[in-house]
């Protein structure tokens, strides 16, 4: 009987239109809003059908009102089809589950793209967990220019915070209308196999052209034989609507036969979908008895059968089969299921909702996988995973028992955000435990705080070193993290004091690891003194410490970055790029993504400090995207986020600079790396020729050139004094060029040995002095250690100072040219010709792609078909690189897929 209510689509050729779009590479993504029964559902249908009539792939996801604590829960099961049972085990049971499962996914869909093409359909997107979202996010900019489409349909309303940021990233959303008369009217005709009499008209209009209700509607009316023939059409006798208009999806549930009834509530508790052999075994059935209730609802029109499980066919009548339970009886079944799925072997992270739904005081399996639920889900939703923790920590409130668990649980309540309810928790835990239990959760506290507010996690240090009773482990380890923020604060004087009580009760052989990260927070602070010697004998006694804890450096972070960056501050850049790229092969060989991001930080700023600018563009924007997926923050802002926003200052890209200014006022904005920002802005401002406004930005490294912290940039680039003393010159400001001079000279003098302070120390009193000799002795004092661009402005400042140099801005712009600074080489062919030398700007390369080296090799890899991962793979480097070289392609050639890379790449071999 309810074939025929399977109608076709009826008023929606403009949103047809746009999923037929996603199949010529028109359109990418397709969302749909709209409220329940609107007919989003449908439209994905008709997206399905379309791709199966190319040829295309499909790949659908759909998550349940269940699914946004579950992590990574729909989209594994939607990618059981992509990827094999071993692949899926090893990427949820390693690190960063989110991370890997989305670098799958992206070469599978990529594989399957390059045969006919793949549309990904995502159903109820406003029930994806927070992973699962931000891997959708990832896999769109990854695969852009791959033949995948995605299709997505969504309620309208406020829904998770990770919903609403996806949905602001994807624009625009379409938003589905009721359907329009002409449309419901043929909807009718369909369904009933003849055309309406104007007593069903006049009925259908009462679902407010919803095409669920108007379904429903005439499903009730021929159910209910209510329907006739009447002068050659069908009308309502006596214009009765049907009991069942009207009615919610509860009342309809309470018709059927109990045992119908019994498996959709137990059903209900497994999600949209369920196992029918896990709804038979809790309700001690067996198939053969309970073939008829479960005809009765297929009939019905309650479930529907997938073929491998059973499914509601719609939310509300899932939502219904829920709320007919009494809570107290929906908590006792949910906890059968509960122990039916655990038995069955789901993880605890995928039934964290089921398990905080049941949870209660008292009972302590509920609890004890709570709080083991709340440490899975971190991985991928942190917020949720605070969630948990919050609601384990109101549940065991007063009660010792549990005390201990929850504190553990505190670092996640902080990375989650929840910051007031971090403390109160913190607070409440206090009486009830240890004196050395009390001080582990001050010290957890107090490590997720070095993350965003350093004084308050001095006072959580100070407060849990106040107590009395706590071991010496302990308040090494409270030491420790009280040393690393009083460094970040730029404290001398706290973080001396810290570094000497550290030390006097450390002990050699139990403490290694906070000895390790003591010697390095102190090397950085006799750096920034100007002791490089000490700085690196303390950082060699660092990371001698950590290979006898048996910890690999290359995954020591961030402390393990540490001697990379001292060699690119002091100008042994080669050093330190071969020092990069060893801990960028261990993290990778550990498949430690976020150990990768991190010396991919080191690197991207080694790469400009060579003047490589093109290779520090692709490293640094890598960087931000792997930063954005894995929420590495400010590190990632004020490293490869500094080194974006200063190439685009050389190469004078503006599009690029507008791009990353964000990253650089939220810097100048924020606490811990304000300097660093500001420094940014001044440098700005300096190049669009505004000289005061560089000079007041750089207020706050004038006022800190004599403390023991990086002044400019984070960690310092001592060539930055140059610009600096260059700012201070323009205004007319002595007594500040006389300092920045002043610190130079006593830098220099403490390292003798060192090319570049030396280059800077004479640079800054040639500035001073108004000397062009002393800055083209700096010049060539910088020239062997390898930093072109600062022998470049070296150059270009002498020649300016001297009227009569032109040999060296001709120098200055040739380095210009040859490492890409486009804005600098005309600056200095707008000195030139003032002075009246013409010089014509340096042509590009005779080379007809007008990609660089590593570009062209990604652009001859497309061409042979080769994916992103069997292009990293030849190319030794990461997925996320080659990612990033292939939009610099799509840029250069003009084009935005990768068959338009081939096609244009074919016509160069062939000319």
């Amino acid at each position: 009987m309810f074939d025929r209510y399977h109608v076709p689509l009826r008023g929606r050729a403009d949103e047809t239109r746009e999923i037929d779009q996603g199949f010529t590479g028109e359109r990418a993504v397709t969302v749909f809003a709209g409220e329940p029964g609107i007919g989003k559902t449908r439209l994905l249908q008709y997206g399905l059908q379309a791709a199966e009539g190319r040829g295309w792939a499909t790949m659908v996801v759909t998550p349940d009102a269940d699914s946004a604590l579950t992590p990574l829960g729909a989209l594994v099961d939607a990618a059981s089809r992509l990827l094999t049972p071993d692949d899926l085990q090893t990427v949820m049971r390693g690190a960063a589950p989110q991370y890997w499962l989305t670098r799958l996914l992206a070469d599978r869909l990529e594989v399957a793209a390059g045969r006919t093409g793949i549309l990904v359909v995502v159903d109820d997107l406003q029930w994806l967990d927070a992973g699962s979202l931000s891997a959708v996010t990832a896999l769109i900019h990854d695969l852009q220019g791959v033949p995948v489409s995605w299709l997505l349909a969504t309620r309208t309303g406020v829904y998770s915070p990770a919903h609403q940021r996806f949905l602001s990233r994807i624009s625009p959303v379409v938003e589905l209308p009721p359907l329009d008369q002409a449309a419901v009217d043929a909807i009718a005709l369909d369904a009933l196999g003849g055309m309406p009499g104007p007593g069903v008209e006049n009925a259908i209009k009462r679902a407010a052209g919803s095409p669920l209700l108007v379904l429903e509607l005439l499903r009730g009316l021929e159910e209910e034989g209510l329907l006739r023939p009447a002068r050659g059409l069908i009308d309502i006798v006596d214009d009765t609507l049907p009991a069942r208009f009207g009615m919610s999806a509860r009342d309809r549930l309470r018709q059927v036969s109990q045992d119908a009834l019994r498996i959709c509530q137990v059903g209900s508790l497994y999600g949209r979908d369920f196992p029918l052999g896990g709804v038979l075994d809790i309700i001690g059935r067996t198939a053969t008895e309970a073939a008829p209730a479960i005809q009765e609802l297929l009939d019905h029109g309650f479930l529907v059968d997938t073929g491998t499980s059973l499914a509601f066919r719609h939310d509300t009548v899932h939502t219904a089969a829920t709320h007919s339970l009494t809570p107290t009886l929906r908590r006792a079944m949910a906890r059968e299921v509960l122990r039916r799925r655990l038995h069955a072997g789901e993880g605890v992270a995928t039934l964290a909702a089921t398990i905080a739904s049941v949870a209660e005081a008292g009972d302590d399996d509920s609890l004890e996988l709570l709080f083991l639920a709340a440490n899975q889900l971190a991985s991928t939703d942190m917020r949720g995973a605070a969630d948990l923790a919050v609601l384990g920590a109101r549940l065991t409130a007063g009660h010792p028992k549990h005390a201990d668990r929850v504190a553990a649980l505190l670092p996640l309540v902080l990375a989650g955000g929840q910051v007031e309810e971090a403390m109160e928790i913190s607070r409440t835990l206090r009486p009830l435990l240890s004196a050395d239990a009390r001080a582990r959760a001050g010290l957890a506290v107090a490590r997720q705080l070095t993350e965003s507010d350093f004084d308050a996690a001095i006072t959580e240090t100070g407060a849990a070193l106040a107590i009395p009773g706590i071991s010496d482990e302990t308040r090494v380890q409270l030491l420790a993290v009280r040393a690393l923020n009083f460094a970040n604060k730029a404290d001398p004087a706290g973080l001396l004091s810290s570094l000497e009580a550290a030390r006097a009760v450390a002990d050699e052989d139990r403490d290694g690891l906070a000895l390790a990260t003591i010697d390095a927070t102190s090397s950085v602070l006799a750096f920034n003194q100007g002791h490089f010697d000490a700085a690196d004998r303390l950082q060699r006694q660092a990371l001698e410490r950590v290979a006898r804890a048996g910890t690999v450096a290359g995954l020591w972070l961030p402390e393990g970055l540490w001697t990379a960056f001292m060699r690119t501050v002091t100008g042994q850049c080669s050093e330190a790029l071969r020092l990069t790229d060893e801990g960028v092969t261990a993290a990778r060989a550990a498949h430690n993504v976020i150990a990768e991001a991190y010396w991919m930080m080191v690197r991207a700023r080694t790469l400009y400090d060579l003047g490589r600018l093109d290779d520090a563009r692709t490293q640094s924007e890598t960087v931000l995207d792997l930063g954005a997926q894995l929420g590495l923050g400010d590190f990632a802002n004020a490293t490869a986020g500094v080194v974006l926003h200063r190439i685009a200052l050389r190469t004078g890209d503006i599009s690029l600079r507008d791009t990353v200014r964000p990253l650089i006022q939220q810097l100048a904005s924020g606490v811990g790396l304000t300097r660093t920002g500001r420094w940014s802005l001044a440098l700005e401002a300096l190049e669009r020729g505004r000289p005061s406004d560089a000079h007041a930005q750089a207020a706050s490294a004038l006022a800190s050139l004599r403390e023991p912290v990086p002044s400019m940039t984070t960690p310092s680039d001592f060539a930055d004094d140059i610009t600096l003393a260059y700012i201070c010159r323009l205004v007319d400001d002595r007594a500040s060029l006389s300092l920045v001079a002043s610190v130079a000279g006593e830098r220099a003098s403490l390292n003798p040995g060192n090319a570049l302070v030396s280059a800077v120390a004479t640079a800054t009193r040639g500035i001073r002095d108004g000397s062009a000799a002393l800055l083209l002795t700096a010049a060539e004092e910088v020239r062997p250690v390898g930093r072109p661009l600062v022998t470049a402005r070296l150059l270009e400042a002498a020649g300016m100072l001297a009227d009569d140099d032109v040999l060296a801005l001709s120098e200055a712009l040739r380095l210009f040219e040859e490492h890409g600074a486009t804005r600098d080489a005309n600056r200095v062919l707008h000195t030139l010709r003032g002075r009246g030398v013409h010089k014509r700007p340096k042509p590009p390369e005779d080379d007809p792609s007008g990609l660089s080296q590593r570009e062209l090799q990604v652009a001859q890899r497309i061409s042979a078909g080769l994916t992103t991962q069997q292009i990293a793979d030849e190319l030794l480097v990461s997925p996320h690189t080659v990612v990033t070289y292939v939009r610099h392609i799509y840029a250069k050639w003009g084009v935005n897929s990768r068959r338009g890379v081939a096609e244009h790449f074919a016509r160069l071999a062939g000319a």
